[in-house]
C-alpha cells in the first residue's frame, strides 16, 4: 500500500499520515491541559486546520485563533485531542485523525 503525504503548504510536508500524526500528537502530549498552543506549534496546526476545512468544504464563521490540549467525554470513553477557541469566542474540538486523513494526498 502506498502511503498519503500531506503538503500543508506551510513548508511542512509528512511523507505519511503515520509520521504527520507522530508530529502533531507530539504538541499534544507535550503542551499541559488547557494550554493554548503557541509559536510554530500554532502556525502548524492552524494550517492544518484551514487545510481541512477546505478540503472538506467547511465554511469557517470565525476564524480559529488557538489551539489548546483538552479531555473529550463521551458514553465510555474519554480521550485527549486538541480543542479550538474562534475569534467570536466560541469553542470546538479537533480531530488530528480526521483532518489528517481528509488533506492526505
Amino acid at each position: 500500500m502506498v502511503s498519503k503525504s500531506i503538503d500543508l503548504n506551510n513548508g511542512l510536508q509528512f511523507h505519511s499520515i503515520s509520521t504527520g500524526k507522530a508530529y502533531f500528537e507530539k504538541i499534544l502530549n507535550d503542551t499541559p491541559l488547557g494550554v493554548e498552543v503557541a509559536g510554530s506549534d500554532l502556525q502548524d496546526l492552524n494550517s492544518l486546520y484551514e487545510l481541512y476545512c477546505k478540503k472538506t468544504d467547511w465554511s469557517l464563521s470565525s476564524q480559529p485563533v488557538a489551539f489548546f490540549p483538552m479531555h473529550e467525554k463521551g458514553k465510555g470513553y474519554t480521550t485527549k485531542c486538541f480543542g479550538v477557541r474562534f475569534e467570536d469566542g466560541s469553542t470546538n474540538r479537533f480531530s488530528l485523525d480526521k483532518a489528517l486523513s481528509a488533506v492526505a494526498m
